[in-house]
């Protein structure tokens, strides 16, 4: 897999593994090789994770929706990641499919949620992604893989976030259809010089004002991969936040091609249901 949960990150937003280190080059890598580095880890060929996705409130009220996740690599360029929600009762059943395409394929990444009150599969057009993914401060485009060349990248330098040594990336998106797919003008990026996972990110709104955040808050070597276990997202405009806390993660299951697929967005499936 090349990324974790597209949606962080983004995805984030899925889990991570260092393949190469930047730091071992005399000449600093540019903004591009980090990015690319990072989105192109070898962290096996499929995962699955139970995950939880907490809403909380300006008021601090807290409500949790489980899912559980599957990802897969399909080719030498397309990754596809399922999540089925079991719970609470008002959102069991809805499914949610992403297929991120190579960056050379020159395609945008297809989104489609399944819908069980009104039994139809939607998909979810480039101008819809900047909404919010079931109610939480992570919006659909916070859930693709890292797309490189939709941003014009710089290495500002080196920083220190999270008790770790990182590189600083500033990302300007390179053209309005950017801008109208994430509703982002500037990305600020750290991303782990040893892990290379991203760490943090601050979102900069048309005024140049840091509107929302991310933080990895807990990595863990998991198969010996580093995995984002935990991620934070603040929105500091409407006083709200959200996590996903991943769980019983394991890489290189025997995830088939069917089981993320539109067909099974229809169909719940849980861990017993995937081959160790």
């Amino acid at each position: 897999m090349k990324n974790q949960f597209f949606f962080m990150v983004l995805v984030v937003v899925l889990p991570l593994v260092m393949l190469s280190n930047p730091t071992a080059s005399k000449t600093p890598p540019t903004a591009n090789d980090i990015l690319i580095s990072s989105r192109d880890r070898n962290d096996g060929v499929s995962y699955t994770s139970d995950v939880i996705l907490r809403l909380i409130g300006k008021n601090e009220a807290v409500r949790d929706r489980h899912f559980y996740m599957l990802q897969k690599d399909i080719g030498e360029s397309e990754e596809r990641a399922l999540m089925h929600f079991h719970k609470p009762a008002d959102v069991r059943g809805v499914s949610f499919l992403i297929i991120n395409h190579g960056e050379d394929k020159n395609k945008a990444d297809d989104q489609w949620m399944f819908l069980p009150a009104f039994r139809k599969t939607r998909r979810i057009g480039s101008n819809d992604k900047r909404g919010s993914f079931m109610g939480a401060e992570f919006n659909y485009s916070d859930l693709d893989k890292i797309r490189v060349f939709d941003y014009s990248n710089t290495l500002l330098g080196e920083d220190e976030v999270l008790g770790e040594a990182a590189w600083l990336i500033e990302r300007i998106p390179v053209d309005q259809q950017v801008i109208n797919k994430t509703g982002y003008h500037k990305v600020q990026m750290w991303i782990s010089k040893q892990k290379e996972v991203i760490l943090q990110q601050h979102y900069y709104n048309a005024k140049g004002v840091v509107f929302k955040t991310q933080h990895s808050t807990e990595t863990e070597k998991v198969q010996n991969i580093w995995t984002i276990m935990k991620s934070h997202v603040e929105n500091i405009e409407n006083q709200k936040s959200s996590k996903m806390i991943f769980t019983d993660i394991v890489y290189n299951v025997a995830v088939e091609d069917k089981h993320v697929s539109k067909r099974t967005l229809k169909e719940s499936m849980k861990a017993s249901d995937i081959p160790k």
